[in-house]
Order: C-alpha cells, then sequence, then structure tokens
C-alpha cells in the first residue's frame, strides 16, 4: 500500500500522482551528512521508485520526476549533486521499465526463484574503517564459506545520542527512587523505594511518616538528630514506572 497519493477523476479518468502537504519543507538526508554512501544512494533510488508506481499516467510521472529533481538539488539544501541524480534517475527508470514488461511477458507460475543464503550483519558507521570492514568480510567470506552471501548494514547516529539537550533533573525532583539513609551519628543504614518525589519522602521520614524507622532512629538518639543533614539520604538508583521500579 502507497501513501501520499493525488487521485484525480476531474475528466473521467483515475489520474494518480504524488501528493506534498503545504508544509513539505523538501528536507531530505543532507548529501555531506556522515552517513554511509549507500543509504544516500538509497534515498534516491527510493523515490524514484515510488514516483514511478504512484504515477499511473507518463506526464504526471514526468512533472513529478522534475519535482523529485529539483527537491534533490543543491538549492534545496540537501547537497545531492544534479547531475548524479539524473544519471540515477535514468539508470533506475529503465531497470523499473524493464521488470514491469519482464513481469508483463512472463506467465504467472513461471517465476524464477533467486533465492540466495544472505546473512546479515549490522555494524556502526564510522566513515572509511566501515568501508574496509564490509570489503574484508567478503573476502574473508568468499574465501572460507563460498555458499554463504553477507550483506553489511550500517547504522548511522546522531551526535545528539551522545548528548542531552535537556537539563539534568534534580535529585530533589526525582520519582521512582531507591535510595539509602546513612546515619551520620552511627552509621547505621536505611534503604527505601519511592514513587514520590525524593524531597518529599525525605520529609516524611524526618517529621510526618512516624512509623518510618529513621524517624524513630533520630528521636530516640539525640547524637544522631543532632548530626543529621540532607546529605545522609542519596539515590542509590531510579525506575520509569512502579512495575520497574519493584
Amino acid at each position: 500500500m502507497l501513501l501520499d497519493i493525488l487521485i484525480n477523476n476531474s475528466n473521467k479518468k483515475c489520474v494518480t500522482s504524488f501528493f506534498h502537504k503545504r508544509a513539505f519543507s523538501g528536507l531530505l538526508t543532507n548529501f555531506l551528512s556522515f552517513t554511509s554512501f549507500k543509504y544516500k544512494v538509497g534515498l534516491i533510488k527510493t523515490l524514484i521508485d515510488r514516483t514511478f508506481k504512484i504515477n499511473n499516467t507518463k506526464d504526471g510521472f514526468q512533472n513529478d520526476l522534475n519535482d523529485l529533481t529539483v527537491t534533490l538539488n543543491f538549492k534545496n539544501k540537501t547537497h545531492f549533486l544534479l547531475m548524479y541524480v539524473d544519471n540515477t534517475v535514468k539508470q533506475n527508470f529503465y531497470k523499473k521499465l524493464i521488470a514491469t514488461l519482464t513481469a508483463v511477458a512472463t506467465p504467472s507460475g513461471l517465476s524464477q526463484n533467486n533465492s540466495t543464503n544472505f546473512r546479515y550483519f549490522k555494524l556502526p558507521y564510522i566513515g572509511n574503517f566501515s568501508k574496509l570492514a564490509d570489503i574484508k568480510i567478503k573476502m574473508l567470506c568468499k574465501n572460507l564459506c563460498s555458499d554463504l552471501k553477507i550483506k553489511q548494514v550500517f547504522s548511522s547516529f546522531k551526535i545528539k545520542n551522545f548528548f542531552t539537550l535537556k537539563d539534568p533533573l534534580p535529585d530533589a525532583l526525582k520519582s521512582y527512587v531507591v535510595y539509602e539513609f546513612t546515619c551520620a551519628g552511627c552509621n547505621s543504614r536505611y534503604i527505601g523505594e519511592s514513587t514520590r518525589h525524593f524531597s518529599t519522602r525525605i520529609k516524611e521520614h524526618i517529621s510526618t511518616d512516624k512509623n518510618s524507622h529513621i524517624f524513630k532512629h533520630l528521636k530516640q538518639s539525640k547524637t544522631c538528630s543532632q548530626k543529621y543533614s540532607p546529605n545522609c539520604f542519596k539515590i542509590l538508583d531510579t525506575a520509569k514506572s512502579p512495575i520497574l521500579l519493584n
């Protein structure tokens, strides 16, 4: 099933073409981005394939193909070289056309079985080192396992994966925590958990929760009570839900 299809039946003929929302900005993968070259080529091939499948008229296909070329052009800040885009468009168009004609000419039930014993491996993309690793792994496979075909899948990453754009949450406002209380006077320890804010649970231990072991301990020992400070509490671990907390 294909999405982004515009259907026009004004002339009593169903004509399909590519549809974009008004908010479409034309923002695609930057050709200069740090990602595998195969992904950049794959983006062009995918867009050409969708354009070919969506349009059911020659004129519509050509118009959408021109729009696609403009979108991928350098002027639209995607840095796809115009000559490379044109060559890719021509090559893939002819391949799709030949594949379509072959499918029409070949009777059903006589399709060839091209199944191959492929194995896929996922590796992080780290530039030229990834290309070298791909070549060496394929050479090893060819020499040692001739009946096995290897395909490397390189996963890209973004800088935001290594840094957070949000300010760290203060310990006092953290919820679903496992915490530890260490008495400053006798070094006694207490470990508990709470689903509320950490600061709220500390106040309960010190002043309102009379059944709390920490509350009873500080009431019974004047020395420990005098040496108490909020630093006696610390978070050992956090969770995202009550289930994970348990």
